[in-house]
């Protein structure tokens, strides 16, 4: 069968597209299985050592359940790429119209789900800061300790160093009125009547994160253009392949 010189193009981009969606997909997914399998090989004392390890900023997380179930996402998500992937590569390799269709069925879906869940964080962007911060002022009026030797009290100071702030909002967020010395900017004694007491931790955050908007946008517009251009040539393909045969 006989392509035209469009077709063409669009047979090759999507089976270099897809092939590489492939090799993707079988990497993601033996990486899940070595995370999720491999800890088998591990010493006795060094899986005892992950299990018992624990970070408690916003709720105890134990690093080896994290892990357990992070590699089944691997492996799912991997298994789904190199479907889709195989699904793009075989259509465009056999010419198989159905394949394509299919593809471009699941690409299109992805497609709307992203959009869709775009525009659902936009708009819910408020609840999602104001959960946040509750669970931050929730653990602080719990279980922080300005003089505590914990690791959640020490990770808090550490915050709060590193970020030069003090609280979720605020001083008012901290649970008592001697404050770590991390808060203040020169008092070595600090309390929330200090004058040098420094502002909330959350919007020192939130604005570290969003001075990289632009490169998340950039990428999430690219992918969606690129997913759609997966799209469009899938079914030019098809049109070209109908016509053919």
């Amino acid at each position: 069968m006989t392509l035209g010189c469009g077709a063409s193009v669009a047979k090759v981009i999507l089976v270099i597209v897809n092939t590489i969606f492939l090799i993707l997909g079988l990497g993601i997914g033996i990486a899940g299985l070595v995370f999720r399998f491999g800890t088998d090989l591990l010493g006795d004392e060094l899986k005892d050592a992950m299990q018992s390890l624990k970070v408690d900023v916003v709720g105890g997380v134990n690093v080896y359940d994290v892990a357990g179930s992070l590699s089944l996402l691997l492996i799912i998500v991997g298994f789904f790429i190199f479907l889709v992937g195989g699904l793009g590569c075989c259509g465009a390799c056999c010419q198989n119209r159905v394949l394509l269709v299919v593809y471009a069925i699941i690409v299109f879906i992805l497609l709307v789900v992203q959009i869709v869940g775009v525009a659902l964080f936009a708009g819910f962007r408020s609840k999602f800061d104001d959960s946040v911060k509750a669970g931050f002022k929730d653990i602080l009026t719990n279980k922080y300790n300005t003089t505590g030797t914990d690791d959640l009290s020490k990770s808090y100071n550490a915050l709060f160093n590193l970020y030069e702030c003090c609280g979720v909002d605020s001083k008012a967020d901290m649970p008592d009125n001697n404050l770590p010395k991390e808060c203040c900017a020169t008092s070595t004694t600090c309390t929330k009547s200090s004058l040098d007491v420094r502002s909330g931790c959350y919007s020192k955050l939130k604005d570290q994160i969003d001075q990289y908007n632009s490169v998340f946008i950039g990428v999430g517009v690219s992918v969606l253009v690129f997913q759609l251009l997966c799209v469009l040539f899938s079914f030019c393909l098809c049109v070209a392949i109908g016509r053919e045969e």
